[in-house]
């Protein structure tokens, strides 16, 4: 139960940020023993000094929110199938490695000065929280996720893009006369050196032909479009159903391998590092595996997800 409610914390968290760049925050410091099962009359709460065993808790928990809980098992189980398919297991090199890309990541994502006042706020030097952090089993099941994902990439065509937006079309020819004058770095340098609702530029996206990004969505025919073009290409100014004008650089197309983990997994985890995967990049993979995926409910839960809370 404990690794379902962390996975299942993790992927609530990369479909709640689909809309947008994940905000990353420091793990909490509450460790979690991996793999352990908890024994049915396992104290784990205290409510008004009266002691809550783990099968109290669990049994209440699937009661109140039945198809809840089964939703969440599924999103473990989908992970955990997978982990074991691959054979993937996590060196201590390795965990140390994704512990300091993580803390990088979050740096970045934060900013230097409130990641220091993180640290303070916990009384932790940085080397404590890199420290703490590789031990952690939300490591372990972020580096697991990673691999996963970044493999299925490896075995898909893909594409990466550059994506300019604006809310008026005069604003994405100009853009577009820019690109072709100098060139699309440049031109977005000049013209949206930030991001607004009336102009922007999206971070940079890779995605399959059957899984283009949906927030904001990038229409069909753009990327048929895209999917002619040579790297490098431009297209042209293209109207979105999402009410925005894009102009968009085709970067560079990537064709899928028929490999097996075991042949690339130091591949993959290099890729990993120099580029962890995203909160939407989980999302999206977790969102296909349950398309294809059968979940029937048991009919108390069919009545409950009827009749609502």
């Amino acid at each position: 139960m404990h690794k379902i409610l962390i996975l299942g914390s993790i992927l609530a968290a990369a479909s709640a940020c689909a809309s947008g760049p994940p905000k990353e925050t420091l793990p909490e410091r509450t460790p979690v023993a991996p793999g352990r099962k908890p024994l049915a009359d396992e104290i784990v709460a205290f409510f008004n000094g009266e002691p809550l065993t783990w099968q109290v808790v669990a049994e209440k928990t699937l009661e109140l929110n039945l198809k809840e809980s089964v939703d969440q098992y599924v999103r473990w189980r989908l992970v955990d199938d997978r982990r074991a398919s691959m054979g993937i297991a996590h060196g201590p090199e390795e965990l140390k490695r994704r512990a300091a890309a993580y803390l990088e990541q979050a740096k970045r994502s934060m900013g230097a000065e409130r990641y220091q006042q993180q640290l303070a706020r916990e009384g932790v030097t940085e080397a404590d929280k890199l420290a703490q952090l590789e031990r952690s089993p939300f490591l372990a099941q972020i580096l697991t996720l990673d691999k996963i994902v970044r493999f299925a990439e490896l075995r898909e065509d893909r594409m990466e893009i550059d994506r300019a937006y604006f809310a008026e079309e005069a604003d994405a020819k100009r853009f577009l006369e820019a690109c072709k004058a100098k060139n699309f770095d440049d031109a977005a340098a000049e013209l949206i050196p930030e991001r607004k609702p009336q102009k922007g530029r999206l971070p940079r996206e890779s995605f399959s032909k059957t899984q283009p990004p949906a927030d904001p969505v990038l229409d069909p025919w753009i990327v048929d479009e895209l999917w002619a073009l040579p790297d490098g290409g431009l297209t042209g100014v293209e109207a979105s159903r999402s009410n925005l004008h894009y102009v968009i650089r085709r970067r560079v197309f990537r064709k899928g391998r028929d490999v097996v983990y075991s042949s690339v997994k130091d591949e993959v985890l290099e890729g990993i590092l120099k580029d962890p995967p995203a909160q939407t990049d989980y999302g999206r993979w977790m969102e296909r595996e349950l398309g294809r995926s059968k979940v029937e409910y048991a009919d108390g839960a069919a009545r409950r997800e009827k009749r609502g809370p």
